[in-house]
């Protein structure tokens, strides 16, 4: 035989994205085979594994991806397809045979076809075997929908086209959903959020045409559309608070998540976002915000481990950003290359390597060093901080315009200073002070410090406040009391000090002047001169002696200096300098030497500002100095709180790209030589012109003839609205994803959206406001036995809200959701234990502290504090993902555990108890208008006769039970942070807390209707 008997068609994905059987019902047998979408699908399920696109693993010499090599010779002299020639292909006879040794795919392969794909086999072969290109890979094109019976049903194009594939299966479409079912549906749908039932009764009383289109704009430009929007895309691009490995440290990545929030709201287009995201940092002058949307790049795992090799990082790093990529961008399995050719699609490892070659170049150490910062970062200040910013810096002018003013007795004192200070220049006099060349301090450690609050010295001997230790360098240095430090003991304003210095100068000056004096230390520095603070300044980086240069204006006679050099066990020093010579700068002295009147403007404003700055002593100048280094010290304070987000930054010399064999980070093939910057080759190549770095990609991406972005990002919107993609297989849309469930849509919908520049809220607006979105929900047994995943979309969606929405939702029905945009991540309450049970005992999260304050646990979950190794519990349990690697499409499961966690989760309760306490004080808790209101809240109807029973019985069996026991009762009441009406009731509070913990579980209020 030419083939070995259990080899061919051996095999095939885990992923399996389509039953062959349901391929097969799409057409009757007398019908022309698509290959397409009925035979590639089939072929990629069973066969290509062994007989793919991956020539290291194809067996027997036969590949059946490709038509000219599946009609050609195989090793052994025959023919798997002879088109029109069932008799002459030896596929036919293989996968027809009895003989279990024979038979394709294998029996124990458990991928063994039935008589209809058999059938459907067979008749491919008879009308020609024809082979078509994926469709994916193929530009999209405008098909015009078929012609379609019930003209006046279709909103615009996409309901044509929906109605023509519901008619030719003989179906209808549903009617339209009620005006309630259809503000809930949108307002989730849009802003991930429910309606209030203000909006729902402003909905209800517009007759106009356009009632629910003005809904939808409103909805658009709500602030809410895009937070709910980026929660997504925070799937797909892996956004978490932590690094993800080892430790799993913080990091500090927020700005980037408010980023796209903004992104979102302000409807950036697709096309700037993708360049921003991919590429912000290429961009011509990048603004902040580029700059900060390049953390895309950077949102993946990293790791600081000990036993971890930097380049095995750097590689795992380049390769995840290139399979998200192909993913988000793409919708391709990209990382299936990794270690051989694609076993379905036709990406070959040198596609992939050299793709790898634009996610390379990244200029930074791949071990992140357990920073929250890890390098390359960019300050990204908050708009609060830019504006509180703006306002210091303007004060700041404002205070050197009135330094600058005339004032008579300054002036008059300055040209008296000048006169003395050109009469000492001309003699060559030099000051008489205590301290010449420059002395340093190297690493403080032990020569003064405190040990849990004893003063200790040398070698650890106790000390007195007036004793004296020689250092080093020989300088004596002494503890002195100070106001602030009267005690003498370590304070916090450098946070938890263990380790503080003071040294006490006096300095004798025979005139007013200036000297400077150096300073360091890796944690902080404060100097007092004459008892007035003249230095503030945290430096939490490695010190160096001469750090800052800080200048001291001295009186005539003698002056005292303090200095406090904070350190925790790092390196600190100090220095004092003052030049043998005279200490004037350079540009004074000249200025200073040159007669008044042929002074210029630069002169006069040299000698001014050092004067005034420097030496002067004028109380009014005095002040407004002292203003200044106040606004100063503020601004330092906010500038020290602006947070920081990980962008990407390029190497100054381009990192040389290779084929790994095996995948593997040290198995550079460098005989094939350095790979060039490219796009897979099967797809249209990057402009001859076009740079080849992550902008030209970007670029690339979005030109007509890329055949995957615009369809892949389309889908993705669909899925969000309808609960699954036009293609189901929203991550591949390769041979093994899905078919199309309308493919002329598709292209439809992917050029309509690239022609009316990417424009995201139009194309939401487009598909909300279509009649196949706004069909009722309602389904029928034989409906559903037709079409059970609502292929077809004869009716509206219907599905499980996510986590996000659910968590939401409760907390806005009871009125306790807080509407606050942006900042860092908060951590609502959750089980004890769950991060120290992945951390490692240096890990700053290895214990969760659970904030407190409305402002925080009652956040939009999108802020929620994402730690990778141990996601928030409210929302795994809801299919929510860790974000350790990209998604763009989640599984929706159903476990006791979700049933477990929304009856008892303590937010849940919180928010029932809200919502209990809410309808109490709206109904003037009269029984039965409770129910209606708290009913109202959460489903915007109200309770039928049977529900109002079953409630209001549940209500009085609780409300029994509380009286009886009120240990239980105040139990139940105390879980959360919400403030309790204590005007209330208790008891009947606690009663109605069950009854809207129940309501709140209704499969009517956590679904889509």
């Amino acid at each position: 035989m030419w083939i070995g008997p259990r080899l061919w068609m051996q095999g095939a994905s885990l992923s399996i994205c389509l039953l062959a059987t349901s391929l097969v019902s799409f057409v009757q047998a007398e019908d022309r085979i698509d290959f397409n979408r009925q035979i590639r699908p089939l072929l990629s399920d069973r066969c290509y594994q062994c007989h793919g696109p991956d020539e290291n693993h194809r067996e027997a010499g036969l590949r059946l991806d490709l038509e000219e090599a599946a009609t050609a010779e195989t090793d052994s002299g025959t023919i798997a397809l002879v088109p029109g020639d069932t008799e002459a292909s030896e596929l036919v006879a293989r996968i027809a045979t009895d003989d279990a040794d024979l038979v394709m795919p294998p029996v124990d392969s458990g991928k063994s076809l039935n008589a209809e794909e058999i059938a459907l086999l067979k008749k491919w072969v008879e009308q020609g075997a024809k082979y078509q290109p994926h469709w994916a890979f193929v530009a999209p094109k405008v098909v015009a929908p078929a012609e379609v019976k019930q003209a006046e049903w279709p909103a615009g194009e996409i309901d044509k086209y929906i109605l023509a594939e519901i008619e030719a299966a003989g179906l209808e479409p549903s009617p339209e959903a009620n005006k309630i079912t259809l503000i809930r549906r949108v307002t989730l749908d849009l802003t991930g959020l429910p309606p209030t039932p203000e909006e729902v009764a402003a909905f209800l009383a517009d007759d106009s045409a356009d009632a629910y289109e003005k809904v939808v704009d409103r909805l658009l430009a709500s602030p809410r559309y895009g937070e709910h929007m980026a929660r997504f895309w925070l799937d797909a691009v892996r956004y978490g608070d932590t690094h993800g490995l080892h430790l799993d440290n913080y990091r500090e990545m927020w700005p980037y998540r408010d980023w796209v929030v903004r992104a979102f709201n302000d409807n950036l287009t697709w096309d700037q976002f993708t360049r921003m995201n991919l590429a912000g940092d290429l961009l011509p002058e990048p603004s902040l915000d580029d700059l900060i949307a390049s953390g895309y790049n950077r949102s993946h795992i990293t790791t600081n481990e000990g036993g971890s090799i930097a380049e095995e990082v750097r590689v795992r790093n380049v390769v995840d950003r290139v399979s998200t990529t192909g993913t988000v961008f793409m919708g391709l399995t990209m990382g299936c290359a990794v270690c051989h050719d694609h076993k379905f699609d036709p990406i070959t490892m040198r596609d992939f390597y050299a793709m790898s070659g634009f996610f390379n170049n990244l200029d930074a150490n791949p071990m992140d060093g357990n920073r929250a910062d890890h390098a390359p970062t960019v300050k990204a200040p908050t708009p609060e901080q830019q504006t509180e910013l703006a306002r210091l810096e303007q004060r700041l002018k404002e205070l050197a315009t009135k330094l600058d003013a005339p004032w008579q007795a300054v002036d008059t004192a300055q040209a008296e200073w000048e006169t003395k200070t050109r009469e000492q220049l001309a003699s060559q006099a030099k000051p008489e002070l205590v301290w010449g060349t420059w002395h340093s301090v190297g690493p403080f450690r032990s020569d003064l410090r405190y040990l849990q609050g004893q003063k200790q010295g040398p070698e650890g001997k106790p000390v007195k406040l007036d004793d004296q230790f020689e250092l080093s360098t020989g300088e004596k240095v002494a503890w002195v009391a100070h106001p602030e430090w009267a005690d003498g003991e370590p304070h916090t304003e450098f946070e938890q000090i263990v380790s503080a210095m003071f040294v006490y100068r006096t300095i004798e000056s025979d005139q007013a002047r200036a000297i400077t004096v150096g300073v360091g230390s890796d944690d902080g520095v404060r100097i007092y001169l004459n008892g007035k603070k003249v230095h503030d300044k945290r430096t939490p980086r490695g010190v160096t002696v001469n750090e800052d240069q800080v200048t001291l204006k001295l009186k005539q006679g003698t002056n005292e200096l303090l200095m406090k050099i904070v350190n925790h066990g790092g390196g600190c020093g100090f220095a004092f300098s003052v030049p043998e010579g005279n200490e004037l700068p350079a540009e004074v002295i000249a200025a200073v030497n040159v007669e008044p009147a042929a002074r210029t403007d630069e002169h006069q404003r040299t000698l001014r500002q050092y004067y005034r700055m420097q030496i002067s002593d004028d109380a009014g100048i005095a002040e407004l100095l002292d203003e200044r280094s106040k606004v100063e010290q503020e601004k330092v304070a906010v500038e020290s709180a602006i947070p920081t987000t990980l962008i990407m930054k390029e190497r100054a010399e381009v990192r040389p790209t290779y084929v790994l064999t095996r995948g593997q980070y040290d198995t550079p093939d460098k005989e094939q030589g350095a790979l060039p910057r490219r796009v897979p080759e099967f797809l249209p190549s990057l402009p001859d012109d076009a740079p080849k770095d992550r902008l030209g990609l970007a670029n690339w991406l979005l030109t007509e003839q890329q055949p995957l972005m615009a369809r892949v990002t389309v889908n993705r919107f669909w899925q969000q609205l309808f609960g699954i993609g036009l293609v189901e297989t929203s991550d591949d849309f390769g041979s093994q994803g899905s078919w199309p469930s309308h493919p002329e849509l598709l292209d439809w919908l992917a050029i309509d959206f690239r022609e009316h520049d990417w424009d995201v809220k139009r194309t939401m607006k487009q598909m909300v406001m279509s009649q196949t979105y706004r069909q009722s929900s309602k389904t029928s047994p034989e409906l559903t036995a037709i079409d059970p995943k609502n292929r077809l979309l004869s009716h509206g969606p219907r599905y499980r809200l996510d986590a996000e929405v659910i968590r939401d939702q409760a907390l806005a029905v009871s009125g306790l959701l807080v509407e606050k945009l942006g900042g860092p991540g908060v951590k609502p309450p959750q089980p004890s234990g769950l991060w120290e049970a992945v951390a490692y005992s240096g890990s700053n999260t290895k214990t969760f502290v659970a904030d407190h304050g409305p402002e925080k646990v009652h956040r939009r979950s999108v802020y929620t504090f994402w730690k990778r190794t141990s996601p928030p519990p409210e929302m795994t349990t809801l299919d929510a993902p860790s974000r350790e690697s990209c998604v763009v499409r989640r599984e929706r499961t159903n476990t006791p555990l979700a049933a477990l966690m929304l009856l008892n989760d303590p937010q849940y309760f919180e928010a029932a108890r809200a919502l209990a306490q809410r309808a109490m004080r709206d109904a003037k808790n009269e029984p039965d208008a409770v129910v209606d209101r708290m009913f109202e809240l959460a489903t915007l109807r109200e309770p039928t006769d049977d529900e109002l029973y079953r409630l209001r019985t549940l209500f009085d069996e609780s409300l029994a039970r509380y009286e009886s026991d009120p240990n239980s009762r105040d139990q139940l009441l105390s879980v959360g942070e919400a403030p309790m009406d204590d005007e209330l009731d208790h008891t009947e509070l606690a009663s109605w807390t069950l009854v809207a913990n129940a309501i709140l579980n209704l499969d009517e209020v956590l679904n889509k209707e």
